[in-house]
């Protein structure tokens, strides 16, 4: 074979490279892990308030959609400050995929949120909708500000209203339910951000969690994941029973490890934080099907 026959072999399979590669990069740019449990959690939570084995394939499609935009757009905003701190986990970054690429599939991912939202129920799909805005908001402006919390606690607390207003009925969601996703969404913040601090610092983001800087926010996590356990399980109508207080005592020993832990990496107490969730949405399920709701 000529050199030119093997140049041109070779840049071929650039090319058929280059498809599967960007596929991969725009995987990764996501944020699967958190897309991933968001929708699980979300997903469990309909199934638990009485959402029909019909229904929870558009919630899936819904959530995870709208999961996927708010990563896209978060990887494709933070393209610049990667790049300037070095971080070689984003594939902007890498080269893996363009950031105009990661940028039109978020535009994309939101455009199928939208029907699929209200597919839900209209009530339901708008309260989706604006959740989904805040963590737009929070990617495009207010993570550089004092309000970074807020897009967060938006977020998680319209879960249940997201839930509950998509049953028959359009129940209003039960108040303790709305403020424990509120803290939990502060919770998460907290975690998610901790172990960047310094890179965001550095590149002139100065949100909450980076103003009070990584010692005091380890020790702040816990206290919003607690007190959303703590709603869960005295707030909801009966005497609490043996199940939600041991999931109450599972919940601290989560945010224990994370606080006892994130000293040595920084990324425990996020994965504190979707563990102290995942088993809030298990101690709903062992609460019963109408808690959610104020009816």
């Amino acid at each position: 074979m000529t050199d030119s026959g093997t140049a041109r072999d070779s840049a071929l399979g650039r090319e058929r490279r280059r498809p599967s590669r960007a596929v991969a990069g725009l995987a990764l740019a996501c944020h699967p892990g958190p897309a991933v449990a968001v929708t699980a959690l979300v997903t469990a939570l309909a199934a638990i308030g009485g959402r029909g084995a019909a229904g929870l394939p558009v919630v899936v499609a819904a959530v995870l959609t709208g999961q996927l935009s708010v990563g896209w757009c978060n990887d494709a905003v933070d393209a610049p400050r990667d790049a300037a701190t070095g971080r070689t986990d984003k594939p902007i970054v890498t080269g893996r995929v363009g950031a105009g690429t990661v940028r039109a599939a978020a535009f994309a991912a939101l455009a199928l949120c939208v029907p699929l939202s209200l597919a839900c129920g209209v009530v339901a799909g708008l309260v989706h909708l604006a959740a989904v805005g805040a963590a737009w908001a929070y990617n495009l402006r207010l993570k550089s500000t004092l309000l970074s919390w807020l897009p967060y606690a938006v977020g998680f607390g319209a879960v249940p209203a997201f839930v509950a207003t998509g049953l028959p009925g359009r129940p209003w969601p039960a108040w303790w339910a709305v403020l424990a996703g509120a803290l939990l969404g502060c919770g998460a913040h907290l975690g998610n951000v901790l172990p960047d601090i310094a890179g965001d610092v550095a590149t002139g983001v100065r949100g909450w969690p980076q103003r009070l800087g990584p010692r005091r926010v380890r020790v702040l996590l816990p206290l919003p994941l607690l007190a959303a356990s703590v709603l869960l399980v005295l707030a909801p109508p009966g005497p609490a029973g043996p199940v939600r207080w041991a999931a109450l005592g599972v919940v601290c020993l989560c945010t224990a490890a994370g606080a006892l832990l994130g000293g040595r990496s920084p990324r425990v107490p996020f994965a504190a934080a979707v563990a102290a969730a995942a088993v809030d949405v298990a101690l709903l399920a062992a609460t019963g099907t109408g808690v959610l709701t104020t009816s």
